[in-house]
């Protein structure tokens, strides 16, 4: 058997293997088990059962709305372009009775955040918002003036009197996806942004009086330089968002980008090279960094309450693709990127019987390692970092012992203890995605590389 020093090498040898050999930029990581672990239950799981045991005093409501008014190039999201009339009015409806029987299984509880995402929830008319809203009020019982919620938003669906409807509503946090400021640049993600339009939403947003402002970017677009890049954060930081989340590129299969086979500079790797100077770049203008995509104004307060752990508390979904997690098990529809099986999977839940609503029959059960590595996930890639006596706290045992790999992070350099906390460092959020894959379990992974795309 190999003494500690020697387990210590071989780990760090491992690790940096691993480093040297992959692109540091994977999957975002923002969840675990990854919605590609997810499989048909042997069984449907009654839901009045398994959240009987669950705290539900500080719970995430999430509401997924699949439509868009156009679906950008580089998009793997469960979305559908250009939908009928109709079939947005259904799904409402749906939400609704989807609402009604949670309320029912959850019993006793209360929703300490919440978030609209999609597709693109601004694609909603004004009547249909109010539908979506009475939802949150008049059934699952948020007070939108009094909860942090989040609502995300994109320049093709919105204009002035949505905005100021959004922030009548109490709406804490808007995020609109710009991702580029330069119009060829956007035009090759698919996506028609004139300047002037633009800009005037972007006032609107920023003279609106919502607490949180947070503005997307990507970098790696096929043409995009560094002069570019620097001008579209520019761009960004003069309109003073409290946050701003930048992702490098991905192609993923069935998208339009991975159909057309771009050549993109991302294998050279030019990411590197932006990400790096964003980094400076923001830093110099009162950034902070919060992970690898996050960053936000130093004077600026996050749009969360400190109710909610999202290592511990649960969430409820709304809609399909919309994931729901208990301690030992996530559920949620199918996933799917290609238009018609997109399409197939939303009409199966408007055609859903109201009272299938009670049961989950897709998703993942969790093993207690995975537990474990969720909550070491969803900690170590946020600036705060790993609180070594909470994980202590939650699971009786040490994380160093439960992951001898955290004692790697720190002799590479990538990570460092600060008092009761392992945070990583700059290099090492860096690193982000290459870290989170790192400590996926062999089980998930293997489910991972099973999936195939459809």
């Amino acid at each position: 058997m190999l003494n500690s020093s020697c387990r210590g090498v071989r780990m760090a040898n491992d690790f940096s293997r691993y480093l040297a050999e992959n692109s540091r930029f994977q999957s975002y990581l923002y969840s675990y088990p990854h919605k590609t672990a997810y499989r048909h239950f042997a069984e449907k799981i009654d839901l009045a059962t398994l959240w009987q045991a669950e705290r539900r005093n500080a719970l995430f409501l999430y509401t997924h709305i699949p439509f868009c008014e156009l679906k950008c190039a580089y998009c793997n999201l469960f979305t559908i372009s250009k939908p009928q009339a109709e079939l947005v009015e259904r799904y409402l409806v749906q939400l609704s009775n989807e609402a009604e029987v949670l309320r029912e299984v959850l019993g006793t509880f209360h929703f300490a955040n919440y978030a609209v995402g999609g597709g693109t929830p601004s694609i909603l008319s004004l009547p249909q918002l109010d539908s979506l809203f009475d939802i949150y009020t008049n059934v699952m019982g948020v007070d939108l003036q009094a909860v942090p919620g989040s609502f995300e938003v994109s320049p093709d669906t919105l204009d002035a009197e949505k905005i100021r409807y959004l922030a009548g509503r109490g709406i804490q946090r808007l995020s609109i996806g710009i991702q580029s400021f330069i119009e060829a640049e956007a035009r090759a993600m698919g996506r028609v942004q004139p300047q002037a339009e633009t800009d005037a939403l972007l006032d609107g947003i920023a003279n609106a009086g919502f607490p949180v402002f947070n503005l997307d970017l990507i970098y790696g677009i096929a043409g995009q330089t560094e002069e570019s890049w620097l001008a579209s954060l520019r761009r960004a930081v003069s309109f003073a968002p409290d946050e701003l989340f930048l992702y490098p590129l991905y192609v993923r299969p069935l998208t339009a980008l991975h159909r057309k086979t771009v050549a993109l500079a991302t294998h050279a790797d030019i990411r590197r090279r932006l990400y790096a100077l964003a980094c400076d770049f923001l830093q110099a203008r009162g950034y902070v960094q919060d992970s690898m995509r996050l960053f936000r104004r130093v004077a600026s307060a996050p749009a969360r309450s400190t109710e909610y752990s999202c290592q511990e508390d649960g969430m409820i979904g709304l809609g399909v693709n919309a994931r729901s997690y208990t301690r030992d098990v996530h559920y949620s529809t199918e996933y799917a990127v290609a238009k018609a099986n997109v399409a197939a999977i939303v009409q199966q839940y408007v055609d859903k019987p109201r009272a299938a609503f009670a049961q989950a029959d897709y998703g993942i059960r969790l093993s207690e390692d995975d537990r474990r590595r969720r909550y070491l996930i969803k900690s170590i890639l946020k600036a705060q970092g790993l609180e070594r006596t909470h994980y202590r706290e939650v699971f009786g045992t040490d994380a160093g012992s439960d992951f001898p790999d955290l004692d790697t992070l720190l002799q590479l350099g990538l990570a460092q203890q600060e008092g009761n906390f392992l945070r990583l460092t700059a290099e090492g959020m860096a690193h982000s995605d290459l870290i989170g894959h790192w400590f996926i379990s062999p089980e998930v992974g293997h489910k991972m590389q099973e999936y195939v795309p459809r």
